[in-house]
């Protein structure tokens, strides 16, 4: 596969089978990659790094299992990342803070593990992320203050505990909050329930 001039595909809600080929990473001008919704199974290529100007990443609702490659992270102008409801598993890349255009990620669904990459707390321009129905564990870092632009964070239904940072008040975009179904403990701040339009929900396992 090469041809410089597919700058997107679309064949979300479709019957595909079988595998995503490494070969689609050729598509060097490649900006949208949209397979959402069909029965591709296999893992992610672990080249996809190659794909360097590509904006949207939308692989949810098939059959992928592995993990999620580290060359990812190479994708510099990468704006939403979206593989919910697959098979995924290990960790997130260490390096996803790389990603500085990142503004959606949304990994709902799989079986993700581990804690939290410190990058992570480093996308100042991401609006969702949706990572519940998990198994991550650890705590939220107080470095969530740096997540300026939240909108809606998600982390439903995991294995996470600690503290919910009080520093969390001070993200003034956040709209929507889903911790319910994990081991947090200590208080809630106050201040969460006085933002306008805040949605928090808190129902823990214990």
């Amino acid at each position: 596969i090469q041809n410089d001039n597919v700058v997107g595909i679309n064949l979300s809600d479709n019957n595909l089978v079988g595998t995503l080929p490494s070969e689609i990473t050729n598509l060097k001008n490649l900006v949208e990659l949209n397979l959402f919704k069909n029965h591709i199974s296999g893992t992610i290529p672990k080249n996809i790094g190659k794909l360097k100007k590509l904006q949207e990443l939308n692989l949810s609702f098939n059959k992928l299992s592995g993990s999620i490659p580290n060359s990812i992270c190479e994708i510099q102008h990468l704006k939403t990342l979206k593989l919910f409801m697959n098979n995924l598993s290990g960790e997130l890349p260490s390096q996803i803070g790389n990603i500085k255009e990142l503004q959606v990620i949304s990994l709902f669904n799989n079986q993700l593990s581990g804690e939290f990459p410190v990058s992570l707390y480093e996308l100042q321009h991401l609006k969702e992320l949706v990572l519940s129905s998990n198994e991550f564990s650890g705590n939220i870092s107080k470095n969530i203050e740096n997540l300026v632009s939240l909108e809606n964070l998600s982390l439903f239904d995991n294995k996470m505990n600690g503290q919910i940072p009080f520093n969390i008040v001070k993200l003034e975009n956040l709209e929507k909050v889903n911790l319910a179904y994990n081991s947090f403990s200590g208080y809630v701040p106050n201040t969460l329930a006085e933002k306008k339009g805040f949605n928090l929900t808190m129902r823990n396992e214990s």
